[in-house]
C-alpha cells in the first residue's frame, strides 16, 4: 500500500492549483480586443485537461473574429505559480481560417489572472494580453 502512495502523491503535486473546470475573460491583442470563454472537458492526467474555447473580437480597424477550438489547459510549468496552454481551431474573420494559438496563464487575486497568448493563422500572426476569470 505505501508503494503506492508516494506515485500518487507526487502525481499529485504535479496539477496545477490554477485548474479551472470553467473560464471567462477579456484581453487586447495586435489584432483587436475581445472576450472569450471555455469549459474543460476531460482531466489528462500528469499534463493539464482538454476542453473547449469561443472567442470574440472586435478588430481595432477591419473585420471581427469568431473563432472556436480545442485547447489543452493547465499545463503545469515546475516551480512556478504559471501554467501553459495550446488551442488548434477554426475562426472566420473576413473568410474561415484555420490558427494555432499558445500561451501562458498565471494568477492575479482570487479567481482571476492573468493570460498572455500568441496566435498564428492562415489570416496572419497576433499577440496579446488579458485578464481571466476561473471557476
Amino acid at each position: 500500500m505505501r508503494s503506492f502512495l508516494v506515485p500518487v502523491a507526487a502525481a499529485l503535486c504535479l496539477y496545477s492549483s490554477a485548474s479551472a473546470v470553467t473560464w471567462v475573460g477579456a484581453e487586447a491583442g495586435t489584432g483587436g480586443y475581445g472576450a472569450h470563454a471555455g469549459t474543460s472537458l476531460l482531466r489528462v492526467p500528469l499534463i493539464g485537461a482538454l476542453g473547449v474555447e469561443g472567442s470574440l473580437e472586435r478588430g481595432w480597424k477591419g473585420a471581427g473574429r469568431v473563432a472556436a477550438g480545442v485547447t489543452l489547459r493547465d499545463v503545469n510549468l515546475p516551480l512556478t505559480r504559471t501554467d501553459a496552454f495550446a488551442t488548434v481551431g477554426a475562426a472566420y474573420q473576413g473568410g474561415f481560417n484555420v490558427y494555432a494559438e499558445g500561451g501562458l496563464r498565471g494568477p492575479l487575486l482570487g479567481p482571476a489572472g492573468w493570460r498572455g497568448y500568441v496566435r498564428g493563422s492562415t489570416a496572419g500572426f497576433g499577440a496579446g494580453v488579458g485578464l481571466e476569470l476561473r471557476f
